[in-house]
């Protein structure tokens, strides 16, 4: 890709990709591509070519001397730029397909594309959309191919930078976002109108509290006690997914299951008729969550964690064993008599004993320090006016 993809979704028909990167900009490429076809070289490709030539002609020599530079810093950065003067770039050109659909001023962050039945017409053809976010609180409604350029409105509610979006299957006309909010936010996409609005900060408070009030007092005055900087840190959605499990009477339960940054614990709303969630458990991991996974029919979820001395917006959720670091994989099995979801250890050691063989997978992972912050694109980058402010406004 020209730049770095942040977001792909399927067309409904999956035969093409839609892709968006970090720049904002949105792509439609062929799901299966045609080798014996080469798209020609753009006008922005090609006079990259001629500059590359040029530059391999005439060399760069930076103006600037050590006798015109004083500082350290300067002179260092010059150094760099006298050393790599006569090292030829080499660019390759985009030999496949692809169509620029539309562009966010601002980085994207999550796009969804669908179709829908257009109404009083049911013969009719269906509609399809792309629903975009990025970092500015916006969510784009955009017609799809080969319309996407038409904007069908915006959903504006957020007041902070938008990271996930889910359109559930058994209504496909709404829409649940998240993102550097204290909430979630439920919508009639459609109308551009906000249906509902979930407090995530209640959630997150209620489950910090209770971890810490289960450990004994000896635990609890060797670590440090939680500040209201800590209790009232920032939350950041990173996972948003609908859930369809069968239940012991045989009916469909539907469920939205919600992954905040760093926030060692999952959490599971109901889908009401009305399209409202309601907040039915909370289940506790061993770490923050990294990413999440769920089988065909909905019955298991499969999560990855990190196992460190703490968490990045809540350090005094830490694991017992500071030593251990690393990840892990966990799974959770719907219980259709008791309604809930319990631990599946057998699985679990069925998963690690096959990883094992691949000892290379983790490695990367295992070698770094403490913190998921030490590897992983924290989407806390995305806020505007940083973590330390959060608190302050």
């Amino acid at each position: 890709m020209p730049k770095r993809p942040c977001a792909i979704a399927f067309t409904p028909d999956h035969a093409r990709i839609i892709c968006g990167d970090k720049f904002g900009d949105v792509y439609a490429l062929p799901l299966l591509c045609n080798d014996s076809r080469k798209e020609a070289l753009s006008p922005v490709e090609s006079d990259d070519t001629a500059q590359e030539r040029d530059t391999t002609k005439n060399p760069f020599v930076p103006s600037a001397t050590l006798r015109t530079v004083h500082t350290q810093r300067n002179q260092e950065a010059l150094r760099h730029q006298q050393n790599q003067k006569n090292q030829k770039t080499s660019k390759h050109a985009v030999d496949f397909e692809r169509e620029l659909l539309f562009g966010h001023v601002s980085l994207l962050t999550d796009l969804i594309c669908l179709s829908i039945p257009r109404k009083p017409f049911a013969n009719t053809q269906d509609r399809t959309y792309i629903i975009s976010a990025d970092r500015d609180e916006h969510i784009r409604v955009s017609r799809g191919m080969p319309q996407a350029h038409i904007i069908e409105g915006y959903c504006l509610g957020h007041t902070q930078f938008v990271s996930r979006l889910c359109i559930p299957g058994w209504d496909p006309q709404l829409l649940i976002s998240g993102g550097g909010d204290d909430y979630l936010l439920v919508w009639d996409w459609l109308s551009n109108r906000v249906l509902h609005k979930i407090d995530l900060r209640k959630l997150t408070i209620d489950y910090v509290e209770q971890q810490c009030s289960s450990r004994s007092v000896q635990e609890r005055e060797s670590e440090v006690a939680i500040t209201d900087v800590q209790r009232n840190g920032p939350i950041a959605v990173s996972g948003i997914f609908a859930l369809e499990v069968k239940s012991s009477s045989g009916d469909f339960r539907r469920q939205i299951a919600v992954v905040c940054e760093d926030v060692p614990a999952i959490f599971f709303f109901d889908a009401c008729k009305d399209g409202n969630l309601l907040h039915v458990s909370t289940m506790p991991t061993d770490a923050a969550l990294i990413a999440l996974a769920l089988s065909s029919d909905h019955s298991r979820i499969a999560y990855a964690i990190v196992v460190s001395q703490g968490t990045l917006s809540h350090p005094d959720l830490a694991v017992e064993d500071g030593s251990s670091k690393g990840t892990s994989i966990g799974i959770l099995e719907y219980d259709a008599l008791k309604g809930s979801w319990e631990r599946n250890e057998g699985l679990v050691n069925t998963v690690d004993s096959a990883a094992g063989s691949v000892p290379a997978l983790m490695d990367g992972i295992k070698g770094g320090q403490a913190g998921s912050e030490s590897f992983l694109n924290s989407l806390e980058t995305l806020r505007k006016r940083g973590r330390d402010e959060y608190d302050l406004v």
